[in-house]
C-alpha cells in the first residue's frame, strides 16, 4: 500500500509546487511602422489601447528610434534626406497624447515612451508588457556617431496629425 500512496503523494506535491510558481509572460510586440499617414497611427494606436484595455493590468511600451535618413526628396532624382535634430523624439511626442487624450478613462501610467538609439530609418514599436515581465530591450542598428544631421531643429508642432 505505501508503494502505491509514496508515487502519488509525490505527484500531488510536484503538481502543488508547480502550480504555485507565478506565471510570467514575456514582453511581446504588438505592432510597428515606420513613416505612415497619420489616419493609419490613429488607427494602430487605437488597436494598441484596445489590447491593452483587454488586459488590464498590462503595460504598453512605446519604443522609437530616430533614422540615419528622414526619407528621399521627390523630384531630386531619389536623394536621401538627412533627419534633423530631435526629430525622433518630436514626431513621437503626439503618440501618448493621442492616447491619453483619446481614451479619458486610460491610466496614462500604463504607457512608457522610450527612446531606443538609431535605426536606418524612424520607427516606432508598440509593445504589451504583461504584469511582471521585464520591459523590451531596444535594439538600435546604428551608433549616434553615424548619423549626420541637415540644418536646423525639429519641433513637436512640425509632426502634429490635424
Amino acid at each position: 500500500m505505501k508503494k502505491i500512496l509514496f508515487p502519488i503523494f509525490v505527484l500531488v506535491l510536484v503538481s502543488v509546487e508547480v502550480s504555485s510558481r507565478p506565471f510570467s509572460e514575456e514582453a511581446r510586440l504588438f505592432d510597428h511602422f515606420e513613416n505612415i499617414h497619420c489616419e493609419e497611427e490613429k488607427a494602430r494606436l487605437d488597436n494598441f489601447v484596445n489590447q491593452l484595455r483587454n488586459e488590464q493590468v498590462a503595460i504598453g511600451y512605446i519604443v522609437f528610434y530616430g533614422g540615419l535618413e528622414y526619407g528621399r526628396e521627390y523630384g531630386r532624382l531619389g536623394r536621401i534626406r538627412l533627419p534633423r535634430r530631435n526629430e525622433a523624439e518630436a514626431r513621437v511626442s503626439r503618440l501618448k497624447p493621442y492616447i491619453v487624450n483619446g481614451w479619458p478613462d486610460f491610466d496614462p501610467k500604463r504607457i512608457v515612451v522610450v527612446n531606443g538609439g538609431y535605426r536606418k530609418t524612424w520607427h516606432a514599436e508598440l509593445w504589451v508588457v504583461p504584469n511582471g515581465a521585464k520591459p523590451p530591450v531596444p535594439t538600435p542598428t546604428l551608433k549616434p556617431e553615424q548619423i549626420k544631421f541637415r540644418k536646423g531643429v525639429a519641433r513637436e508642432k512640425d509632426y502634429r496629425c490635424y
